[in-house]
């Protein structure tokens, strides 16, 4: 997927993270591919809002609130369910280790991607255009 928002995550992961843009894909994992902690995972999303004008939330950046199931489907406790990782290894093949069974939120930072957060990215800019058209 080449689509502008895209190629503005790439720029500002490339600025947090000191990295080339050919380093950089829409499948690469922040954390695992490139090694984002969670302080560059902060400035990426104020970097972020400042490409493309808009606010975003933790829950934007999260990948339990981007499965589309209501909230005690995706865990019990901090444990996610089956069908939470289920849907997680349909939409992250390559992170199929990391999704085993009693793995938890706190774990799924591991597996956000550049096209997982340009996903959230689309859904704000939308909204936003959405609210001053």
């Amino acid at each position: 997927m080449n689509d502008e928002i895209v190629k503005g995550v790439i720029r500002r992961v490339c600025t947090v993270l000191a990295l080339e843009a050919d380093e950089v894909r829409p499948e690469s994992r922040l954390i695992e591919d490139l090694g984002a902690e969670s302080l560059d995972l902060v400035e990426l999303m104020y970097e972020i809002e400042q490409e493309f004008d808009i606010r975003l939330t933790r829950d934007d950046m999260s990948l339990s609130a981007q499965l589309g199931l209501p909230e005690e489907e995706i865990h019990r406790g901090e444990v996610l369910t089956a069908t939470a990782l289920e849907l997680l290894r349909k939409r992250f093949p390559e992170a199929d280790k990391l999704l085993v069974e009693g793995v938890t939120r706190k774990h799924l930072a591991a597996v956000l991607t550049v096209e997982a957060v340009a996903v959230s990215v689309r859904k704000k800019v939308a909204e936003k255009e959405e609210g001053n058209g």
